[in-house]
């Protein structure tokens, strides 16, 4: 029997996890995890998934340990993505409806803590912090900060924002290192209790699907979006607030930071009376300077032997809720690719051809209108310049995102992969 191909997974965030949880299961890969950390674990706080994510969970073979703690929005607005309304007045413009999904979300930290029960601890290394990545007589061998060195067959960089595998890849084809670049946006973020909101509605005479739905306030330069987690106890809050004609951030600043309310409630000052309710629950809000990388031209190294995944390949604005399910996609196709138990190391960059033949298209179209939702929400688009034009486009423009056929895409892939180990052994016969 051959040996196993062995694989290292760079990176213990959401994807790169759920992509190892299901690589250790086939016995002709080697799969080891090398996170940075200390331990597994997520910043921030609610995560939401689109129908195309929650499809990719399920493909994934996490659906159990997702739907045990994911949050939904009670009957008769379960296939509610957001409301869609005007900020300074609360007023209602449309709605997104997602059937069957709506607005389906979790805490970052509770979903990670999920997964992580599926990893094997024996494939799982803590306070490894990539440094350098050196090819070799196809061999990579990975060198990291604390001095340890491993040998691998395969690479697969799930390692964020700041990847050092993705400047690896972009070096492999004498190309300019991305580095993130700020947006000229800030997220404060904070999570209150449901029934201290749902008081505050009552007291104000508001309409109370402001605090049942999950909303979006939409209004010039800023936004504040809203939705449920921790069954429903707990709401999620984000409040943006852009500057884009002088998106620059000094080399020092932290891109996370405390502040006061008063700041946060300073910037809102003009907004609805529920939206200033809102925010004032927030005890201790933070401040985030919202970061993207621009579209890359190659998710994979020259040799095809490393490649990246998630924000490491396509870290986008969080303006569609879509950048961990692109993740997720990113992992189930390669997830499905590696399960065929013929492939070697001579047929590893098929994979990675096939990969980036699939993915880095529409990745970096998610990217691109990310970027462009967030125009639309804080009335900077010359396309939709009015509440009401805004409100109308909003209804459908995430369903191409949603409908995606995630299933059709592992289909053609594994397909692809089938053909490509015929070609390259024509003698042999394989079974997917």
């Amino acid at each position: 029997m051959d040996e196993p191909v062995r694989i290292a997974i760079i990176g213990g965030g959401i994807a790169g996890l759920a992509l190892a949880t299901q690589l250790v299961k086939y016995p002709h890969l080697d799969v080891h995890l090398y996170e940075a950390a200390a331990q597994f674990s997520e910043i921030g706080a609610g995560i939401s998934f689109g129908a195309n994510a929650v499809k990719a969970i399920e493909l994934l073979d996490l659906a159990n340990e997702y739907h045990t703690i994911a949050d939904k929005v009670a009957a008769p607005y379960t296939d509610v993505w957001f409301q869609w309304r005007n900020g300074y007045t609360d007023e209602y413009l449309s709605a997104s409806i997602a059937k069957n999904v709506g607005q389906s979300s979790v805490h970052r930290a509770d979903f990670l803590d999920a997964i992580v029960s599926k990893m094997p601890i024996k494939n799982s290394h803590f306070a490894k912090k990539i440094l350098s990545i050196h090819e070799e007589n196809q061999e990579i061998t990975l060198t990291f900060q604390d001095g340890a060195k491993i040998t691998c067959d395969y690479v697969i960089g799930a390692d964020g924002i700041h990847s050092t595998v993705r400047e690896h890849v972009l070096r492999s084809h004498n190309l300019p290192i991305i580095k993130p670049v700020f947006s000229g946006t800030w997220a404060y973020r904070g999570i209150i209790r449901y029934q201290d909101y749902k008081n505050a509605i009552q007291k104000l005479g508001a309409d109370p699907e402001i605090a049942d739905v999950p909303q979006m306030m939409l209004g010039k330069d800023k936004h504040i979006l809203t939705f449920p987690i921790r069954q429903g106890e707990e709401i999620n809050i984000v409040a943006f607030k852009s500057n884009r004609n002088n998106p620059i951030l000094a080399p020092d600043t932290p891109w996370t930071k405390t502040v006061s309310k008063q700041q946060m409630l300073d910037d809102f000052a003009d907004w609805s009376d529920s939206c200033k309710a809102l925010l004032n629950l927030i005890d201790n809000p933070t401040v985030w300077a919202l970061h993207e990388i621009q579209e890359l031209n190659s998710y994979q190294s020259k040799s095809g032997r490393i490649i990246i995944i998630g924000d490491a390949a396509h870290a986008m604005l969080p303006h569609q809720g879509a950048g961990a399910g692109q993740g997720l996609e990113d992992a189930a196709l390669l997830a499905h690719l590696f399960s065929n138990s013929n492939i070697d190391i001579h047929s590893l960059c098929k994979i990675s051809d096939i990969y980036q033949k699939i993915r880095l298209e529409r990745a970096c179209n998610v990217q691109r209108t990310s970027r462009e939702s967030g125009e639309i929400y804080e009335l900077y688009s010359a396309e939709f310049s009015d509440f009401s034009s805004i409100g109308e486009h909003l209804e459908h423009r995430f369903d191409w995102l949603w409908n995606h056929n995630i299933e059709q895409d592992i289909a053609e892939a594994k397909i692809q992969l089938q053909h490509d180990l015929l070609s390259q052994q024509p003698t042999e016969s394989y079974a997917l």
